[in-house]
C-alpha cells in the first residue's frame, strides 16, 4: 500500500552502439495510476524531478518520498 507519493528518478544505461546514459523519472500517487518519463539526460530529468514535486505540493501532500528519503514538503527546497 502507497502511503505517500512517490518521485523516483532512474538511470538506464546502453551500450549499442555506444555508452549512453538516458534519465526515467516516476511519479507515483496514492489510488492512481503510476506516471513515467523516459529519455531525458540528467539535468532535464532533476528539473522534471523538481516540478513534479511542486506539483505535488501544490495539490496539498505534505511529505513525499522523494529519491528513496522521507521529505517534508514545508521545509523542502529541492
Amino acid at each position: 500500500m502507497l502511503r505517500y507519493p512517490r518521485v523516483e528518478i532512474i538511470k538506464r544505461k546502453t551500450f549499442v552502439p555506444i555508452y549512453r546514459e538516458q534519465y526515467e523519472v516516476q511519479t507515483m500517487r496514492p489510488n492512481r495510476p503510476m506516471k513515467s518519463r523516459f529519455g531525458m539526460n540528467k539535468s532535464q530529468a532533476m528539473a522534471y524531478s523538481r516540478r513534479e514535486v511542486a506539483l505535488l505540493k501544490q495539490e496539498g501532500y505534505t511529505k513525499v518520498v522523494y529519491q528513496s528519503m522521507m521529505v517534508n514538503l514545508k521545509t523542502f527546497r529541492p
